[in-house]
């Protein structure tokens, strides 16, 4: 289920997913000796399998991966706020701003967080669609306002606190925002997708600890 297939965006007027050239920025290896970089990548190695190829472009900085991935592991496991809103909020998200490589991890994420088929079928006519409740539709409404706007708008922000409080809300706005800079930077970097994408799931272990 692709984003060129399976999405068309009304509210642009055309197909979310833009066509980009095979290819992409360079990776570095996955075997890099690089004594900040090596940990990373072991640790990714532990918890996905494998190193994604958004963490092999990032490591050309090796400071800025260590941080990243300290920092994108917590938001994805350690946070308060509903899993399922969560990756609701980034399939959206990620179809709006064109990103297949962010949209296609987190479809399964989101599918096996209990986002129905249906809904994905329904994400670009969200605002008419029975398929998704009112709280749904109001994070639904952060992910456009993030995506395509500023920033987003104090009716949906004072929705979501109302419904879900403000550490959710908080929480919602960030990961929206966080995956806003993703998609940006995978478009602009052309991150492609691993072999295989669709059977990694990442587990929630760490790693310094694990046997």
């Amino acid at each position: 289920m692709s984003l060129a297939t399976c999405h068309r965006s009304r509210d642009l007027g055309a197909s979310v997913i833009s066509k980009r050239p095979a290819g992409g920025f360079p990776l570095v290896d996955e075997e890099s000796d690089d004594p900040i970089v090596a940990p990373v990548f072991g640790r990714l190695k532990q918890r996905w399998g494998t190193v994604l190829n958004i963490y092999r472009v990032l490591g050309w900085s090796p400071q800025l991966v260590k941080a990243w991935s300290s920092f994108a592991w917590s938001m994805r496991f350690d946070l308060n706020a509903s899993r399922r809103l969560r990756e609701l909020l980034v399939i959206r998200i990620a179809s709006l701003l064109g990103a297949e490589y962010e949209y296609q991890h987190h479809l399964a994420m989101a599918l096996d967080e209990g986002v129905s088929p249906e809904q994905v079928t329904d994400l670009s006519e969200w605002r008419t669609s029975a398929k998704f409740d009112a709280t749904d539709k109001a994070v639904l409404a952060m992910a456009d306002e993030l995506a395509l706007g500023t920033g987003a708008s104090a009716d949906t922000m004072a929705s979501l606190r109302r419904t879900l409080g403000e550490r959710d809300t908080v929480e919602l706005m960030v990961t929206g925002s966080f995956y806003c800079g993703v998609a940006r930077i995978i478009n602009s970097a052309q991150v492609q997708l691993e072999p295989h994408h669709g059977d990694l799931r990442a587990r929630n272990i760490d790693p310094d600890t694990a046997t």
